[in-house]
C-alpha cells in the first residue's frame, strides 16, 4: 500500500544529510528561502497519472512525477566569469549528491515498483546575485491495488421497519437479531 505522499516521504527522508543542503529540503516546495538557507532543495509532487491494471478488477499502474529543485546562490558580478562557473560547479555537485541519494536508497526502492526517468533542467538567473538553480522530475511508478482504496464502512443495520405510510395501516416490524 504505496502513495504518492508515501514516496515524497521517502524521497526527503534519503535526501536529509546527504547533501550541501544538509537539512534544507522545504516540503512542499514552494516555501520561500531567506538568502542565508542556500544551497537548498525543495520537493513535491507535480503529477500523478493512473493505468488500469485490467476490467473487472481494482488495480492501477501509477506514475507519479515529484520535482526536487535545488538552489544555489551566491552575491558575485554577473560579469566575473570565475565565480559563475563557481556556481555552475556548485550546483552540478548539489544535483549529483541528489541524484545519488534518491536513486542509492533503499528504503525508496522497497516501496516503489521502479523508477522511470529523471530530467534534470539547468535555470540561471542575474540580479544583485547570481542564482542557480536544478530542478529534477523523478518519474515512480508504483502499484495501488483494492487495499489501497478502502471499502466505506457501512453502518450496522439493527432494526427494519417496513410499515408503509401512505396506505392503510398494515405493516411488519421486525427487531434484529431475530
Amino acid at each position: 500500500m504505496t502513495s504518492a505522499t508515501d514516496v515524497v516521504a521517502a524521497m526527503t527522508a534519503a535526501l536529509v544529510g546527504r547533501t550541501a543542503a544538509g537539512d534544507r529540503i522545504a516540503v512542499p516546495g514552494d516555501l520561500p528561502l531567506q538568502p542565508d538557507q542556500f544551497p537548498a532543495l525543495k520537493v513535491r509532487i507535480v503529477a500523478e497519472g493512473k493505468t488500469s491494471t485490467g476490467r473487472g478488477t481494482i488495480g492501477f499502474t501509477t506514475l507519479v512525477t515529484i520535482r526536487v529543485q535545488g538552489e544555489v546562490s551566491e552575491p558575485v558580478d554577473p560579469d566575473d566569469d570565475l565565480l559563475v562557473a563557481t556556481i555552475m560547479a556548485k550546483l552540478l555537485v548539489l544535483k549529483r549528491q541528489a541524484e545519488r541519494a534518491i536513486i542509492g536508497d533503499g528504503a525508496l526502492f522497497r516501496i516503489v515498483q521502479q523508477l522511470a526517468s529523471v530530467t534534470t533542467q539547468f535555470a540561471y538567473g542575474v540580479q544583485a546575485q547570481r542564482l542557480a538553480g536544478i530542478q529534477s522530475d523523478y518519474v515512480f511508478e508504483i502499484y495501488e491495488g483494492a487495499e489501497d482504496f478502502a471499502a466505506i464502512e457501512d453502518e450496522p443495520i439493527d432494526a427494519i421497519d417496513l410499515a408503509a405510510s401512505h396506505y392503510p395501516p398494515a405493516g411488519l416490524t421486525a427487531s434484529l437479531p431475530l
